[in-house]
């Protein structure tokens, strides 16, 4: 599969100036952690407040279905947490890392379930060292707070540097 490319895309400059900005975020990130951490952990409440909104509205519009009460309770439960988070930004840190670690965990016992389809002990290690992962995101605040900070900066700048190429591929040629 593909991806062709139209060049006569007018407004190829955005994704440079995108691309720019997500790295100049990036940097932020790394030269100043302790502040970046809280912008990540506001966002985070926002992003959720944001999908509460979204699910008010389709609840709304979805009037006279079966799934309109669950879409209200989901909606008014992310307005609620969303709000809550924004203004407790310590709050919204410790959620931050204990969702992350959650996915890990998650994800740690699904390489334990492939352990029968490969080498078996190369699986458990690995498994075993996402397991202590885990436990290092949750209970030391420091270890997981950089790790979640250093790995949202550098998939900042990778994106960045990712949409630059791009804008400057989309840029037509004279």
């Amino acid at each position: 599969m593909e991806i062709t490319l139209d060049r006569s895309l007018r407004l190829w400059w955005v994704f440079i100036i995108r691309g720019l900005l997500f790295i100049a975020l990036g940097v932020y990130l790394f030269a100043k952690p302790a502040s970046g951490f809280v912008a990540l952990g506001f966002s985070f409440g926002l992003i959720i407040l944001l999908a509460g909104v979204a699910e008010l509205l389709r609840a709304y519009r979805d009037y006279g279905t079966g799934n309109r009460g669950w879409h209200l309770f989901a909606g008014l439960t992310d307005l609620l947490l969303g709000l809550i988070l924004m203004s407790h930004l310590a709050a919204s840190l410790v959620v931050l890392r204990i969702i992350i670690g959650f996915y890990f965990l998650f994800k740690g016992i699904t390489v334990l379930a492939y352990r029968k389809h490969g080498n078996a002990a190369v699986l458990i290690l690995g498994a075993i060292v996402i397991l202590l992962f885990v436990g290092m995101i949750w209970f030391n605040p420091v270890f997981g707070s950089m790790t979640i900070l250093i790995w949202t900066a550098m998939a900042f700048v990778v994106t960045g540097v990712l949409n630059v190429m791009l804008g400057l591929r989309l840029r037509p040629r004279n």
